[in-house]
């Protein structure tokens, strides 16, 4: 028995750990970055945000349709899928004022949670690629989600400029301001953080000219 090569396999483990340690740090670091970016960018152009959305539904909406006549995945499932995205509808008429406390928001989050573990257990049961189901989790079940989600935020940037010329300390503001999301809010302050250190870093190894 070669006992030299124990300590050496030990050392490869440890470093294919400490790697998806790296990489998982790598990997939460970019994905905060992107939502930041992401909640920057519905918050200067709401309107759009709406539109995009909007779009969106209705693209998934035909994407479920023409999987319900071309592929051997269970009609019901696909029903109720379309039923999750008119619900997600109904949130475009609130928005961006989307309140924590409307029905509409609370049964389209209970709606999402069904809808991911009803493919889950059937993708599960069912062997299909994992490219495949990757790919049908990303477009039709996490998407339109995800947008409202990051979308939320839009509360904070709307809520300064009033409601129709609404002033700031109207009452009429105050659920929203309630309701308002602190997703870019811990972004913001992530990033504010970073700017502190960063200078302090930069200014070490910086040379000053003149």
């Amino acid at each position: 028995i070669n006992l030299n090569n124990t300590p050496s396999k030990m050392a490869l483990f440890l470093l294919v750990y400490i790697a998806y340690l790296l990489l998982f740090l790598f990997f939460t670091i970019c994905l905060a970055c992107g939502l930041y970016y992401l909640a920057e960018l519905v918050e200067e152009y709401t309107v759009i945000t709406k539109k995009v959305l909007r779009y969106s539904i209705w693209t998934i909406c035909g994407i479920h349709v023409l999987l319900l006549m071309t592929e051997n995945l269970p009609p019901l499932y696909l029903i109720f899928g379309l039923f999750v995205h008119g619900v997600y509808f109904t949130l475009l008429t609130p928005f961006p004022f989307i309140e924590l406390s409307d029905i509409r928001f609370s049964a389209s989050i209970v709606l999402a949670i069904l809808d991911h573990f009803l493919w889950f257990f059937y993708f599960t049961s069912v062997y299909y690629p994992f490219n495949e189901i990757l790919a049908f989790f990303i477009i039709c079940v996490w998407m339109i989600p995800f947008g409202f989600f990051v979308s939320l935020s839009a509360n904070e940037n709307t809520l300064p400029s009033g409601v129709y010329g609404a002033p700031r300390n109207d009452p009429f503001l105050e659920p929203h301001k309630k309701a308002a999301n602190r997703l870019l809010s811990f972004f913001k302050f992530v990033n504010t953080k970073k700017s502190s250190i960063l200078p302090e870093v930069v200014g070490t190894n910086t040379v000053k000219l003149g």
